[in-house]
């Protein structure tokens, strides 16, 4: 068992990710600004995290949080903030006794030009998040060595689940046929790689538990037009005539596909989605109890 400190525990990934942890064994200390965390810290505060840790001395990290305003998170320079903070967060853990850390990096960091992207794929963000995140992945695995740790850089990609706030697809989605109130959509023929956010918990746990470093594509591994999922949604709330395909107009340069290579994901840690998109939908859709 490994005293686990997870950052980001009130988001969506990190309320998935604490129950991973506890039932495989782990204890697990959550710090952050919600006082509801095992350890109220701002994260943006150096001295503040400093103290944190040296009263944690962890020798696990789960660092999953980060700027996530659904408005503003691919340009806010909240993300540079966030960039000073992680690498001063890793620095701190490795120094308090840190030995193995799991990072949450983004499918952003990579050139989107590319439609099938594997860990080797260059990086070229087209949003400061993006680089934010690449900056931030590319110096903590070059100095995992020199801080005396190992540490994976997880690059998610599309994860969805129940709670999710204003201005994400699935949670207006929901929120709209709930109401009974028609949903325009683009025609969807974009591909993406969706995750369910239980089972991105327990690929981050797999990682942790492994000697896996530097980074790794998080996904499914089976990319699928959008359409799919909201026809999904749609047919399992009884209400595909509620949706209006092809009524907004996609962006030009919204990419046609982003499709993860998870090879690495899963043969160093032998992870395996439990959920397919229909499956995922109905956990969603319980877990909201919608109907």
């Amino acid at each position: 068992m490994a005293r686990v400190l997870l950052t980001g525990a009130t988001g969506l990934i990190g309320r998935a990710t604490i129950p991973a942890l506890t039932e495989a064994g782990h204890e697990v200390v959550t710090l952050g600004r919600n006082t509801a965390s095992d350890i109220t810290c701002d994260l943006l505060d150096p001295s503040a995290t400093t103290t944190a840790l040296e009263a944690t001395r962890a020798s696990h990290l789960v660092h999953l949080a980060w700027h996530d305003g659904p408005r503003d998170r691919w340009t806010s320079a909240a993300n540079l903030a966030w960039m000073a903070a992680t690498l001063h967060l890793v620095r701190e853990f490795a120094r308090t006794g840190g030995q193995r850390a799991v990072c949450a990096g983004s499918c952003a960091e990579y050139d989107w030009s590319v439609p099938d992207l594997t860990e080797t794929t260059p990086l070229r963000p087209r949003t400061l998040y993006g680089a934010a995140k690449a900056g931030t992945g590319l110096a903590l695995c070059a100095g995992q060595g020199s801080l005396g740790l190992s540490l994976a850089w997880a690059r998610i990609f599309f994860v969805y689940g129940s709670g999710e706030p204003p201005g994400r697809l699935l949670g207006d989605l929901i929120s709209n046929l709930k109401a009974g109130q028609p949903v325009d959509c683009t025609d969807g023929l974009q591909e993406r790689d969706f995750l369910h956010v239980d089972d991105l918990a327990r690929a981050l746990l797999q990682l942790l538990e492994t000697n896996v470093t530097g980074a790794v594509n998080v996904a499914s591994g089976a990319a699928i037009p959008v359409r799919e999922l909201i026809e999904e949604v749609a047919q399992q709330m009884h209400h595909p005539d509620l949706i209006r395909l092809g009524a907004i107009t996609r962006a030009a340069d919204d990419p046609a596909r982003l499709a993860a290579d998870v090879g690495r994901l899963h043969d160093e840690t032998g992870f395996i989605p439990r959920h397919d998109i229909a499956s995922g939908i109905a956990e969603v859709l319980r877990a909201g109890e919608v109907t």
